[in-house]
């Protein structure tokens, strides 16, 4: 007896661990609606879509409304999915949603209660499932409040309404954004699409209190860029004026400094002592038996190196006498 008990509670836990969603809904009258739900799994850009995109899986319902889907169907990694009820009998401007969306994984556990609406609650062990339903519940209250407001102002045409709520949508994120400490960032990468926002803010019956966190920000952030600017170009401005001072610094040491003088070669020195003891060019051709016109050159290379005029100039520089 006592084995056949734990061996149906192995058996039980077995069974209740490959269900990963399991519960009810209300699929009353049973005439207007099929009695079985459709499993999904949708990117994140097909969120808004109506129909199911990726059919993974069509799921009986009960008598009673109870169903339950096996984890086979789930990623082992957190993807979307949507449950979806088709309806029979289409009823004009109908409401009920007949869909939910939501985060899930096959080590999660998801369960549907009983409730007047065709999804209930759920319950849900899926942590990030968890917070995009906080936001999302966020958001349809924000954007509700503002459409209720603007069914009591201006009762316009259906696309106002429309244009308003995407306006709202793009509040909600900019809010988000700045939460998450990253709309100073993104302003900086995209000033025009913000001042293009913000001018649709201020024409739209947005409170300008919801918007005037954005409006401060970036008067700010654009004031902050023309001092940086600013800055940018006072430095820009010294840099040039340093390079400047610098240039005709070096110009005047190249020119106060004294040119080099080569060194003579062997013969021209020869030639110089020559020089020196008196000797005439004729003389000095005659001594070291080289032609006259050869004397004349190193005589020319000698007086260029040593930036001497002559031999008098030679005899002072080499002396150190001067008259």
């Amino acid at each position: 007896m006592k084995k056949c008990f734990i061996l149906f509670a192995i058996l039980g836990t077995q069974m209740l661990s490959a269900q990963a969603i399991s519960g009810y809904v209300n699929l009353e009258p049973k005439e207007d609606w099929a009695q079985e739900l459709v499993l999904s799994q949708v990117t994140f850009q097909q969120i808004q879509g109506k129909s199911a995109i990726k059919p993974l899986a069509k799921v009986r319902v009960g008598a009673n409304g109870q169903f339950k889907i096996d984890r086979k169907y789930f990623s082992d990694k957190n993807k979307i999915y949507r449950l979806h009820a088709e309806r029979i009998r289409k009823i004009v401007n109908d409401t009920l949603s007949s869909e939910v969306t939501f985060l899930m994984s096959n080590k999660d556990r998801m369960v549907f209660s009983k409730g007047k609406t065709v999804f209930g609650v759920y319950t849900t062990t899926n942590q990030g499932d968890q917070e995009w339903r906080k936001m999302r519940e966020f958001e349809s209250s924000l954007v509700q409040q503002y459409l209720n407001l603007e069914d009591r102002i201006v009762p316009q045409k259906a696309y106002v309404k429309d244009s308003l709520q995407i306006l709202m949508v793009k509040l909600i994120g900019i809010k988000q954004l700045a939460e998450k400490r990253l709309l100073d960032q993104d302003i900086a990468e995209n000033p025009a699409y913000y001042v293009q926002v913000l001018g649709q803010f201020k024409e739209s019956t947005i409170e300008p209190a919801e918007y005037w966190f954005l409006e401060k920000r970036l008067a700010y952030l654009t004031q902050e860029s023309v001092q940086q600017e600013l800055q940018t170009s006072r430095l820009i401005i010294i840099g040039l004026i340093v390079c400047l001072l610098g240039m005709g610094l070096a110009f005047v040491f190249l020119k106060r400094k004294p040119q080099l003088i080569s060194p003579l070669s062997q013969r021209e020195e020869n030639i110089k002592n020559l020089i020196l003891e008196g000797k005439s060019n004729k003389e000095i051709a005659e001594e070291l038996y080289i032609s006259l016109s050869t004397v004349k050159t190193h005589i020319t290379h000698i007086y260029h190196k040593l930036q001497v005029a002559g031999r008098r100039e030679l005899l002072q520089k080499s002396t150190g006498t001067s008259t």
